[in-house]
């Protein structure tokens, strides 16, 4: 059942006095009384025009929010004056560690500073003459694919937690917001491009399919950013370099440089969010650890079956470019790894040992 007010608005004898009093001209205005303590928001950089940062002052600004939010579990934004008898939204993410990044912010400026539309800024008529043979032709709208799945499910992950942060932490969920539409846009922009033309979808891959599943599944928040922005997208930006750097033609140089850009506002927020978890709870480390043994075997599996593997190797002329690219991306992730306050992970991921296969 849908929550229902405690009382009968239209029948409420205070409601309707309120109401006669202000049509027959007798205002209160008591709210006017009542302040919540000006600021004098500015534009501190002109030509970023006004940003979440430079309202971020005095009782509205983040460094005011407590480790364990008690105050507030209304709809009421951080900052307004909070009356008595607010309703409860029913908050479970009222923890600051648990889902802040100094970062967010800017990085929710940031992505809405580059949006793009995939149907009216990629140059899809360059596809006309696309530079690839048939077979490669066949690699990328498998590799397209695979990052469709990719972009949906990403889509769902912030969706599932973003209804349970408290609302004081709004930063974290315009940027979670943010990540839907980027997320949205990755599947939009790939689908279009498997599909342009007298074009297919491919196959699904069952390994892909646990990974994702491992992602959505995270059992805390903490978890599912570790897993998402930390590990998955490291991998997803690795690939839109990859794609960007064998490009043929305008459209999959525009797609991959688009998608390096947007994963690695994801990688960013991960990595930040991590550290300061990290900072406040160093216990927390042990269950992500744990969470990105099990995510990365899941890595592991997608990054090794033939419908990711092969399409990479057919694009790029042979398996030695993508052992080299594997071995760089996994020594970026793992040094995200440490940045993030995890720790050396080589020795525990399996990820080396494909990489080690890999490059023979």
């Amino acid at each position: 059942m849908a929550y229902i007010a405690p009382k009968d608005y239209a029948q409420d004898p205070e409601i309707l006095a309120k109401v006669m009093k202000v049509l027959g001209g007798e205002l209160d205005l008591s709210w006017m009384r009542i302040s919540a303590g000006a600021i004098a928001a500015r534009p501190t950089k002109p030509g970023y025009g006004l940003t979440l940062d430079d309202i971020n002052q005095g009782s509205y600004g983040p460094d005011r929010i407590p480790e364990i939010v008690r105050h507030n579990f209304s709809m009421a934004p951080r900052g307004a004056v909070l009356p008595r008898g607010l309703p409860s939204l029913g908050y479970r993410l009222n923890r600051k560690s648990e889902v802040w990044a100094d970062l967010a912010a800017a990085l929710f400026e940031e992505g809405k500073s580059r949006r793009w539309a995939p149907a009216h800024d990629v140059p899809w008529g360059a596809l006309e003459t696309s530079g690839l043979g048939e077979s490669e032709k066949l690699a990328m709208r498998q590799l397209c694919t695979g990052l469709v799945s990719i972009g949906l499910v990403c889509a769902d992950v912030p969706a599932r937690w973003v209804w349970q942060m408290n609302q004081e932490f709004h930063e974290i969920k315009y940027l979670l917001c943010l990540q839907m539409i980027d997320a949205t846009r990755i599947a939009e922009a790939f689908r279009k491009r498997a599909l342009y033309g007298s074009g297919a979808l491919g196959v699904d891959s069952r390994e892909l399919g646990e990974l994702l599943k491992m992602v959505f599944d995270s059992g805390t928040y903490p978890c599912a950013s570790a897993s998402m922005n930390l590990t998955l997208f490291s991998w997803v930006q690795g690939l839109g370099r990859e794609l960007a750097a064998r490009a043929r033609n305008p459209v999959d140089l525009y797609l991959g440089t688009r998608l390096t850009q947007d994963a690695t506002r994801f990688i960013a927020y991960g990595i930040d969010h991590l550290k300061q978890l990290m900072r406040a709870r160093p216990a927390e480390a042990e269950s992500l650890n744990g969470h990105l043994d099990a995510v990365e075997n899941g890595v592991v599996g997608w990054l090794g079956a033939r419908e990711t593997l092969e399409p990479l190797v057919l694009l790029a002329g042979g398996l030695d470019p993508i052992a080299r690219f594997y071995a760089r991306q996994a020594d970026e992730y793992f040094e995200r790894c440490a940045a993030a306050g995890l720790g050396d992970r080589r020795g525990r991921s399996p990820i080396p040992k494909l990489v080690s296969l890999i490059g023979g």
